[in-house]
Order: structure tokens, then C-alpha cells, then sequence
């Protein structure tokens, strides 16, 4: 679906990169672009729409290269929902919609009927007629989504969707992400600062920070890659020096009756059976814990870069 390599971004010729030295491939699926502001989220997706032409490196997104004599046709396979809206608020969305159709080059009856049937699918069709001026956030944001698929695009970006709307809002719209892959066979580039939207739709994940990538693969993988938690079980409770000694490992969290809570200082697990083997305890069961997304998060951000692939 997208592949990079040695990706290198600048705004200006002496200006320092924006996105330095990326490589890498991404299925065809719903991907999750996390990072802090500033870590060049925005500039990835203007790079791959075709709005900003890479300064070093080469890249293809659904094998169309990167870059301005390309970006047209690029852009015609694609559909984009920015995180501020443009709307035109004494227009109705279904005007709005279709003429945007007719902008991604679809002709005029087609773009119309397209109108009506995204507005469906987005769950706008008793409000299409209305002006936009008296739309709730949650609608607006429907618009825009709308607006995106209304060419049928094979993959779609969605720049922080969920921005500004209540918890019941933000779960239609996951809701309808999950439908857009599910239903319609599109790809999905959802970039987003909430961890629990990413964790809730996402199959893959990519984590930038300061232009580069930390850490990306699979949501599954990843966390396989970077899990530190686990828990120990030990055939007799460990004495107090060996308590005491589990800080070579890592930091406890909780220890009771021979079962003991680590967030291990290695990925590596054999790590705790040279452990227990040096300190006089046996060690009977390693289980892994479930890593939750912002560990994994801050890991990638503090720590070395990380990859999984997707079947990870």
C-alpha cells in the first residue's frame, strides 16, 4: 500500500529535515500514525498526498511515486479528511459533497448519485439538505469523511477524526473507520495524538518522533517487540535477598506467594532464567503480560527503533 525508503523531507533547502532517513513498508489495512506534536505526523501525510516532494529518498504510495509529476493522478486514487474543516456553512452537505465529487473528477451526475451514498453510508442522509452552519462537531466531521470517500478511493487519510467530539462521537466514528476497511475494501491512514482510537481500530502501527520512525509493524507485533511486562512464578516464595535482587531484572510491581508482577529492564525473557538460575530460585512459569498502548507508546519514543511486520 505505501513503501519509502531513505525518506527525507524538508520545507525549506537550508531549513533541517522534517522527516529524516525513513524506510518502510506498509500493508494494505488501517494504520495507525502516532507521535507528539511536532513529530512529523502532518508532513508525512502531505508527503504522501503529493503536496510536499521529497528533498532525498523515494517512496511509492499504491505504486505511484512520490513526488509532483505523479502527485495528480496520486491524488485522484486517494481521499483525505483534514483535522480542520472548510466548510461552506450556507451550503447543504450533500451540495458540498458532490461538488467535491465533481473536483476529484468524477462527472456531474455521478458525483451526485456518490453524494447521496455517502451520506448514507456516514448516517447524514435525513440531515444532507440542511446547511452545514447548523451541524453538530460529530456532523461536520461526518462531512469530511464523506467528502473523502465520495470518489471511491482505494486508500484514505484521516487526520485526527475524532478531534473535538464527546465519547459517544468519537465511538460512531471509530465505528465508521471500521466499516470504511470492513465494507468498502479501503485502505485507512489514521493519524491521531488519542492512543485509545489507535488501539481500538488500528492493525498496524507507525510511531514518529522528531521526523523519524521509532517504531512500526504490526499492532500485535509490536507489542510482542517491545513487551517488558511479565509474570514470574517461583516454586517457593523468593527470601528476602532475592526480593531484594529482582531489581537486577527489573522493577516490581507486585510480589506475592512465589508470583511476582516485572516490568523486566530486557525484552529478552530468558533474561530471568540466568537470573533465577544465579540466584538460587526456580523458576517455573514466564507468562507475558498484555502491554497497553502508551507503554508500548513511550518505549519506542525513550528506547531503540523497533520494527514488526505485519504477520508478527
Amino acid at each position: 500500500m505505501i513503501a519509502f525508503e531513505n525518506l527525507e523531507v524538508r520545507y525549506a533547502a537550508t531549513a533541517a529535515p522534517a522527516l529524516k532517513g525513513l524506510t518502510l513498508a506498509l500493508d494494505r489495512g488501517i494504520v495507525g500514525l502516532l507521535g507528539p506534536n511536532g513529530s512529523g505526523k502532518s508532513t508525512l501525510l502531505k508527503t504522501l498526498l503529493g503536496l510536499l516532494t521529497p528533498s532525498r529518498g523515494s517512496g511509492t504510495v499504491l505504486g505511484v511515486g512520490l513526488g509532483a509529476p505523479e502527485a495528480a493522478r496520486l491524488r485522484a486514487r486517494i481521499g483525505y479528511m483534514p483535522e480542520y474543516d472548510a466548510l461552506i456553512e450556507d451550503t447543504s452537505a450533500y451540495e458540498q459533497v458532490a461538488f467535491w465529487g465533481e473536483l476529484s473528477g468524477l462527472a456531474p451526475e455521478s458525483a451526485r448519485d456518490r453524494a447521496h451514498e455517502v451520506l448514507y453510508f456516514v448516517g447524514l442522509d435525513e440531515a444532507r439538505y440542511r446547511p452545514v452552519s447548523g451541524y453538530s462537531t460529530g456532523m461536520r466531521q461526518r462531512v469530511k469523511l464523506a467528502q473523502a470517500l465520495v470518489h471511491s478511493p482505494e486508500l484514505i487519510f484521516l487526520d485526527e477524526p475524532t478531534n473535538g467530539l464527546d465519547p459517544d462521537g468519537r465511538r460512531r466514528m471509530l465505528d465508521l473507520v471500521l466499516r470504511v476497511h470492513a465494507e468498502l475494501g479501503t485502505g485507512v491512514i489514521l493519524a491521531s495524538h488519542l492512543l485509545g482510537d489507535v488501539e481500538r481500530v488500528a492493525d498496524q502501527l507507525v510511531i514518529l518522533d522528531q521526523g523519524q520512525i521509532k517504531a512500526a509493524g504490526s499492532m500485535a507485533g509490536l507489542r510482542k517487540a517491545l513487551a517488558r511486562r511479565v509474570e514470574l512464578r517461583f516454586l517457593d516464595p523468593l527470601d528476602a535477598a532475592q526480593e531484594a535482587a529482582l531489581a537486577e531484572l527489573g522493577a516490581v510491581l507486585e510480589g506475592r506467594n512465589g508470583l511476582y508482577d516485572l516490568e523486566l529492564v530486557e525484552a529478552d525473557p530468558k533474561a530471568a532464567f540466568r537470573w533465577a538460575e544465579g540466584h538460587g530460585a526456580t523458576l517455573v512459569q514466564l507468562t507475558p503480560r498484555h502491554d497497553r498502548l502508551d507503554e508500548v507508546l513511550l518505549r519506542a519514543l525513550h528506547g531503540a527503533p523497533a520494527t514488526a511486520g505485519t504477520g508478527a
